[in-house]
């Protein structure tokens, strides 16, 4: 009785894993259709980078042949699923690629566009490069000189040589040779520059420093520019321009610039009642000013101090009972005009009126 027993157990077992090892009709169906599903990827794959309906038409062709040389096609219910599944998937398929091809076409016909341009492109461009350089555009039509006042017009076209009718950009390029002409020409020019105008016109601007004061050496005037040049040609008492000091004793154009950037400072109230300044330089003090004044008053002042001492003139000016001097080289002082300068003009006079008397005697003695 144990050995019966024993050997149903064990042929339990042995039966249990032929079970085992043997799939279910359920497992060989899925296993079939993993097949088809990779081999039909396979397919689909290869016929995307075809192109067209036809290439499509095939493609189902070439599935049923695969699954009718893998058998029991519509043998069981799991074949007909595939089988509806793969319909659908066609149909996808079908539609994805009907709606990407327009897109296709247009992308093609905007890369050819693209490629057209270019090559048209590199083509017309020395066309039109050409063209312009022979025609009248390419060649310089006109010269215009403007914003000068000082330097005439004519003497600045004639000295930058330009040539009309000849090509504008070999012209052009080269203008910094005729730049640095027309610097040369007066002391009045500043800055020069050339541009295109009118597309084969040349238009030259000037621009000018500008006069800031006068210099007084003798019983001549000459002009100071603002970068404080003093100019060589003299000017009449009557092309004085009113609002500018006028200077006296200055030798350094130093000197100069300081005390023009001093002056300018100030408020226009003490400018116009300043109507010359001397430089009277001193042993131990080089930067001393006097300052005529229009009410007949002199101030000493020093160049660094102008604008901080000169703002209390007319306060110590409305205390003075006569016109005299105001010093404010160190501290501040107000004295009147030497007496010398007085008494030698008592004497002048005194010596006139006897050189009349005699004159007179002289005149009646003959009549003795």
């Amino acid at each position: 009785m144990t050995i019966s027993t024993k050997e149903e157990k064990q042929s339990k077992l042995d039966k249990k894993e032929n079970s085992q090892k043997k799939p279910t009709p359920w497992q060989e169906a899925h296993q079939k259709y993993l097949e088809e599903k990779t081999l039909m990827d396979k397919i689909l794959k290869k016929n995307k980078e075809q192109e067209g309906s036809a290439h499509l038409e095939e493609h189902s062709k070439e599935v049923d042949q695969v699954a009718a040389q893998e058998g029991e096609k519509n043998d069981s219910p799991i074949i007909e699923i595939l089988s509806s599944e793969k319909s659908t998937e066609r149909t996808r398929e079908n539609i994805s690629f009907s709606d990407k091809l327009p897109k296709m076409k247009d992308y093609r016909q905007r890369k050819l566009y693209r490629r057209l341009t270019l090559i048209i492109s590199l083509f017309l461009i020395p066309l039109v490069g050409c063209i312009y350089y022979i025609s009248p555009l390419g060649q310089l039509a006109k010269v215009d000189v403007v914003h000068n006042q000082q330097v005439p017009s004519e003497q600045i076209v004639k000295t930058a040589n330009f040539k009309i009718n000849e090509p504008l950009w070999e012209q052009y390029f080269s203008r910094q040779s005729a730049i640095q002409k027309i610097q040369k020409i007066s002391p009045w020019i500043k800055a020069v520059n050339v541009k295109i105008v009118h597309f084969n016109q040349f238009q030259i601007n000037v621009t000018e420093y500008h006069r800031v004061a006068y210099l007084l050496t003798g019983d001549k005037y000459y002009d100071i520019l603002e970068n404080g040049q003093v100019l060589k040609n003299p000017i009449t008492q009557d092309q004085l321009q009113s609002g500018l000091p006028i200077l006296e004793g200055f030798t350094s154009k130093k000197l100069i610039l300081k005390t023009l950037k001093a002056y300018h400072k100030l408020p226009e109230e003490f400018k116009q009642s300043i109507s010359q300044i001397k430089s009277t330089p001193r042993a131990e003090n080089d930067q001393l000013l006097t300052l005529n004044m229009n009410d007949q008053n002199q101030v000493l002042i020093n160049i660094d101090q102008l604008t901080k001492k000169l703002p209390y003139y007319a306060k110590v000016a409305s205390n003075m009972q006569e016109p005299g001097i105001v010093d404010m080289e160190v501290g501040l002082f107000t004295y009147p005009y030497p007496k010398e300068e007085k008494k030698t003009g008592d004497s002048s006079e005194k010596m006139s009126d006897s050189d009349s008397e005699n004159s007179e005697s002289v005149q009646e003695n003959p009549q003795a």
